[in-house]
């Protein structure tokens, strides 16, 4: 077979096949695929541009292909971004499993300029079956000289019970010093402590607090990895389509693009029909007139008090009256005509 003779086959199994309902469903797919891959972005600097990407090409590309039935563009978008949350939950489960051990937490931007600063905060094990002894640890620096009882610090743990976290009561962690961790909180001192958890989907973080009252926090991080591939899964899904809130402004950012081309389309059809009405008026007129024209013409002159009016040659320069041609005098001031 030659290249030709390929390319043409080719282009005819494509013909064949974009006529049947697999092909619609296949770029649906590829599309819910694109904007799963988009998501991944949203965390970047460039959020609000995949934000806008995601409704946009879930909207162009089918439009490029020919569609043009708002129905099928609504149920569209429902497709393309169920496809979107599952794939993008699946990812981030994935994510999740694989990761080896725990990224180190430090405080968070807000409290970069305070004068105690928390770091690698991390727990060991990462991933363990229920029951599992975890070890969580931080490292606790201030600008100051202090003794490191003079700075509380706390593991702020919760729970995910139903839809959202609930925090656990917050265990007082304890300076275990060493050659790494100074009795001089200056130098840096490191705070641990020990916990037994149970079958669930925890987060964790830092906090420390001074003799004066004031706080500081650590970012929060998912861990440690007790709960089961599906229960990671579930919790995804939900967080993917509500809780991060990316994919739900996408979505509603969607429809509001199609309700703009919907009624767009419709305004401009609704234009149409008017100008169609109008030109058809315009037309009708003129033809009414022709019409009436020769019927005009053909009826008998007009008459006044039930007698046909004649017809003048002249006219009469003592009275102004109108007078036939052969009439010898004016018929109404009597005033004779000369030849």
């Amino acid at each position: 077979m030659t290249r030709e003779e390929l390319l043409v086959s080719l282009r005819t199994w494509f013909q064949k096949f974009r006529a049947t309902v697999w092909f619609r469903i296949t770029y649906l797919v590829l599309l819910g695929i694109i904007v799963a891959e988009l998501h991944v972005l949203a965390l970047s600097s460039i959020a609000c541009l995949v934000i806008l990407l995601m409704p946009v090409s879930t909207f162009v590309v089918p439009y490029w292909l020919g569609e043009r039935k708002p129905r099928r563009f609504a149920v569209n978008g429902l497709v393309v971004f169920s496809v979107a949350i599952l794939l993008a939950a699946a990812m981030s489960t994935q994510a999740l499993l694989t990761q080896k051990d725990a990224i180190p937490l430090r405080s968070l931007p807000e409290f970069q300029t305070s004068k105690m600063i928390l770091s690698n905060g991390t727990v060991t094990p990462y991933h363990a079956p229920p029951s599992t002894t975890f070890t969580f640890r931080v490292r606790l620096t201030t600008t100051v000289n202090g003794t490191p009882d003079a700075f509380p610090v706390y593991l702020n743990l919760s729970i995910l019970r139903g839809l959202s976290f609930s925090p656990l009561s917050a265990n007082q962690m304890t300076p275990r010093l060493g050659n790494d961790s100074a009795n001089n909180t200056k130098a840096g001192t490191w705070y641990e402590t020990r916990v037994n958890l149970s079958d669930a989907i925890y987060g964790y973080g830092f906090s420390v607090r001074d003799q004066g009252g004031n706080w500081t926090f650590s970012n929060a991080d998912l861990g440690p990895v007790i709960a089961s591939g599906w229960t990671l899964y579930g919790f995804f899904v939900f967080a993917v389509a509500f809780a991060y809130g990316v994919i739900l402004v996408a979505f509603l950012f969607y429809f509001a693009i199609l309700f703009l081309w919907w009624y767009t389309r419709r305004t401009r059809e609704a234009r149409a029909k008017a100008t169609s009405r109008m030109a058809e008026t315009s037309k009708a007129i003129p033809k009414e007139g022709t019409k009436e024209s020769p019927k005009a013409s053909s009826d008998s002159p007009l008459t006044f008090g039930g007698k046909a009016a004649k017809a003048t040659a002249f006219t009469c320069t003592n009275c102004g009256a109108d007078v036939e041609e052969t009439d010898a005098k004016c018929p109404k001031c009597g005033a004779v005509f000369e030849d």
